[in-house]
């Protein structure tokens, strides 16, 4: 029953703005006479959200959990708002809260480790990232944003790592060839920082940043 509601919510963001304004007009009218049901308070916190009313989604989800404090997707979704008002410690509150009643929800992981790394606390972002991980340790968005707290944090050899097993699973972004070549140079590892950046060339030939980084390596200026 959740899952449908959540795909419900998805469609709602290429829905008319003003269908969105009719549709939470409704659901209010809803949630006076019945409180209790989660599915509105889950669609009405959504729709002030798509129509960038964070204050007013953030106050729905508020107002929800103190109906269903144990229902996860309501801490979920209040984190998320709190993000985007840039409230980054109340971000970080809720969605340990849904860390605590559902572990099983990795994507709470994922925006956890968004709102620490842009609070500064990058170790705390690279262990949320590695938690999601832990469940899915093939995600490529896990492994990136890893890879950024780990830089951020100066651990080069993690950071590599997490590039090089993005690298494996076939991944062909050029900023994971960018980052993992500048790793490599700042680990003194050059050979392999334009071994890096010339496979990343292949794939993306036309990247300039890639080509801009070989060229700084291996175009030696003579006097």
């Amino acid at each position: 029953m959740i899952d449908s509601t959540l795909g419900l919510l998805v469609g709602s963001d290429a829905m008319d703005p003003a269908k969105i304004g009719e549709l939470t007009a409704k659901l209010e009218k809803q949630l006076k006479e019945n409180p209790n049901v989660t599915q509105t308070w889950l669609m009405l916190g959504n729709g002030y959200y798509l129509q960038g009313k964070i204050a007013m989604a953030i106050g729905v989800f508020e107002k929800a959990i103190g109906v269903n404090p144990q229902f996860p997707y309501f801490h979920y979704y209040l984190g998320i708002c709190f993000y985007r008002a840039i409230r980054l410690d109340e971000a970080i509150i809720a969605l340990k809260k849904v860390v605590e009643l559902a572990p099983s929800m990795v994507m709470a992981n994922y925006w956890l480790g968004i709102a620490y790394f842009h609070k500064g606390a990058y170790q705390e972002s690279r262990l949320a990232f590695e938690s999601l991980l832990q469940g899915n340790s093939e995600s490529t968005i896990a492994h990136y944003h890893a890879a950024l707290a780990c830089i951020a944090s100066q651990d080069l050899n993690s950071a590599r790592s997490h590039l090089e097993t993005l690298v494996k699973l076939g991944n062909k972004d050029p900023q994971v060839f960018v980052h993992l070549g500048e790793v490599n140079f700042r680990m003194n590892r050059i050979d392999d920082a334009i071994a890096v950046y010339r496979q990343g060339l292949e794939l993306n030939p036309a990247n300039i940043p890639l080509q801009k980084a070989l060229s700084y390596l291996t175009d030696i200026q003579w006097p």
